[in-house]
């Protein structure tokens, strides 16, 4: 064993990431103050952030969502009240922060699905035909659109972002584009903000008010596309936005096997310094799909690894395909990367 892994090996081993603060936390409308109304409301709060981490809004009748839900005060670590800035009259709602490790250990024990901290950035582009006004929503312009798109987006815990539509996208992109599904100039518009998974919608209004959509969803070059008719704008946003989500979840939610953990090696080069180690092992054991981690070599700036996971080799692979500090390295081996500097 070289010197160097036996320093290593005696460093303390980084925790794991912080979940992101918004993946256990939900808001929800009430009336009044009193203790019924809260239970009801943190009942369905915690409806919210299931959806949220499992991926699909069938965990609803799995058997530990249930039980979670007979008693939902006990997993409550804050709550507070709040008036809706800018309402009129004043928007009464429950802030609620569940506590997401109680949450994670209860669905994956019981073999259900989890969707972690690994959410790939959504650049979203839409093209809005609202009773003769046509636009496309920007990340600045405010409209109602936008507002319900953001809305729902946060309730399904996906990170967002919309275009700033400046002089270079608009020279790049024009509102037929989106609208006649062509999408190729799109897509190369999109490489400025570097996204993970690019949205592209098309929303029509009526004269009569009712509200139509076409989407099309594009990440890791797997397309997607669907189509939706609803009478009012935030059902509409909301189902376009819970579709991406759940097309999303079955990529990146990863359920852990029957038995033990699958193990599995792999190699990282270019770790040049303990601070290097420190990143690329906090970043390992922060992975949903990593439930174990041992280091089984080192040579030079190439550490291998062995990993227990609670998925597959290839439940991993997706997981870092949208991730920052790791890229795969051409190899005849699978498990093969290097550290992003």
């Amino acid at each position: 064993m070289t010197a160097l892994l036996c320093l290593l090996m005696a460093l303390p081993m980084p925790g794991a990431r912080a979940a992101t603060p918004d993946l256990f936390d939900a808001e929800v409308v009430v009336p009044n103050q009193t203790s019924g109304v809260r239970t009801r409301a943190t009942s369905d709060a915690l409806k919210e952030v299931l959806v949220r981490v499992a991926g699909q809004d069938a965990v609803l009748q799995t058997a530990p969502a249930k039980q979670m839900l007979k008693k939902p005060d006990a997993l409550v670590q804050q709550y507070r009240y709040f008036n809706e800035p800018g309402s009129e009259p004043p928007l009464l709602k429950l802030w609620v922060r569940f506590d997401g490790a109680a949450i994670r250990n209860s669905l994956q024990q019981q073999g259900q699905a989890y969707w972690g901290n690994e959410r790939p950035d959504t650049l979203v582009w839409l093209a809005v035909e609202d009773r003769g006004k046509r636009y496309v929503v920007s990340a600045d312009d405010g409209t109602d659109v936008q507002r319900q798109i953001a809305l729902a987006a946060k309730q399904r815990g996906l990170p967002i972002v919309f275009p700033l539509m400046d002089l270079e996208d608009q020279s790049q992109v024009r509102f037929s584009d989106i609208w006649g599904g062509f999408f190729e100039n799109v897509m190369a518009a999109s490489k400025r903000y570097n996204p993970q998974a690019v949205l592209i919608g098309r929303l029509n209004r009526s004269p009569s008010g009712g509200w139509s959509s076409r989407w099309h969803l594009q990440v890791a070059g797997k397309p997607a596309a669907w189509s939706d008719s609803r009478q009012q704008l935030d059902k509409l946003s909301q189902q376009g936005i819970d579709d991406t989500a759940d097309r999303l979840a079955s990529r990146f939610a990863v359920a852990r096997g029957s038995g033990n953990s699958n193990t599995v090696s792999i190699s990282v080069s270019g770790v040049d310094s303990l601070s290097d180690y420190a990143r690329l092992s906090a970043y390992l054991k922060g992975l949903t799909a990593v439930s174990g981690m041992q280091v089984e070599r080192v040579a030079g700036a190439e550490i291998d690894y062995a990993l227990q996971l609670n998925g597959s080799l290839d439940d991993l692979t997706r997981t870092v395909s949208i991730g920052t500090v790791l890229e795969p390295v051409a190899s005849e081996i699978p498990g093969s990367y290097r550290l992003r500097q």
